[in-house]
């Protein structure tokens, strides 16, 4: 018998969804924890979880486009060996090299009471997969299956492999159902298949399990503090460098008062710290400057210099301002 992974039905009200993806954190969300989600902090997330910001999901296009696409890219996918033309001669021939399942719900595994998965499908070595009282035998999946549809504006990610956010997804994945082995398949501006193989990674889904605990035991005890009415702030995670939480700090304090405050040694540190760090720029700037400067003038008005470091252009665009770029 291998490992039972218990299903939960997913088909509720959003309301209801949303209830239950507060009760721990799914893969999606700990590219976040670990800090790599350009789009949200780990303080916005401690914030949603404890229930002081609302964990709305905007319905827009490309998520509309991306569920839509889904089935079509997976039944693609059964076809695939290896390369576009064996996946076109097995889709004449009808030879599928894959058997495909899909997930009717979260998937959670009583080692990880904090963590829930939504694989978008399963790899199976048969038809029948045996569920039985909504639990899974994984002695019958060979590997997870994830399915995305990217733009070829946004493909510059992808050009060094998975991106980071998605690939800490991954490894979550083969951490909660016990695997060592998935797939990655894109479907690019909808003609393009690339598939990425991806193994399991034994440090990561230990630096996954260690930080995903960390994270959800500060947020079970801001949720206390919050409900006897203590402060919850303290185990808020810290400040980071991100954009990311450079714009939750903007939302947060949305409604200024004049007033001044006394400082503390920790922040009379830091205001030094970015001080310091400020002159760095303006002096690397500079120097950035001068160097481009000279090249500039060595080029003169040629456009190209093909030089053992790399390309040089220093080309004019449609308003004929010439761009300088370094390859």
């Amino acid at each position: 018998m291998g490992l039972e992974i218990i299903q939960i039905n997913k088909d509720k009200s959003y309301d209801e969804w949303l209830q239950f993806r507060s009760r721990g954190l799914g893969a999606s969300e700990i590219g976040t924890v670990m800090g790599v989600n350009s789009w949200k902090s780990p303080a916005e997330l401690y914030y949603q979880k404890i229930g002081l910001i609302p964990q709305k999901v905007e319905p827009n296009v490309p998520m509309f486009m991306g569920t839509i696409l889904e089935k079509t890219v997976a039944e693609i996918f059964e076809y695939w060996d290896g390369d576009d033309q064996s996946m076109l001669r097995n889709y004449e021939s009808q030879t599928k090299v894959r058997t495909l399942y899909e997930p009717v719900g979260y998937v959670v595994n009583p080692k990880y009471p904090h963590l829930f998965f939504s694989p978008d499908r399963l790899q199976i070595k048969s038809k029948n997969l045996r569920i039985r009282d909504g639990r899974i035998n994984l002695e019958n999946v060979e590997a997870i299956i994830e399915i995305k549809t990217i733009s070829g504006w946004s493909s510059k990610q992808w050009e060094g492999g998975i991106p980071p956010s998605y690939y800490l997804q991954l490894q979550t994945y083969l951490m909660g159902l016990a695997l060592d082995t998935g797939y990655l398949v894109a479907l690019e501006d909808g003609r393009n298949l690339k598939v990425h193989r991806f193994d399991r990674d034994s440090e990561m889904i230990e630096m996954i399990e260690r930080m995903t605990t960390d994270f959800w035991n500060r947020v079970e005890a801001g949720r206390l503090a919050l409900e006897l009415g203590e402060d919850y702030e303290q185990y808020a995670p810290p400040p980071d460098g991100t954009e990311a939480y450079s714009e939750f700090l903007t939302e947060k304090y949305k409604n200024p008062e004049e007033n001044t405050i006394v400082s503390t040694p920790e922040i009379d540190e830091r205001i030094l710290q970015y001080k310091v760090k400020n002159t760095e720029i303006t002096i690397l700037d500079e120097e950035k400057r001068e160097a481009a400067n000279f090249i500039k003038d060595y080029m003169g008005n040629n456009t190209i210099i093909q030089s053992e470091e790399g390309k040089v252009t220093w080309r004019p665009n449609a308003k004929g301002t010439r761009i300088f770029r370094v390859g």
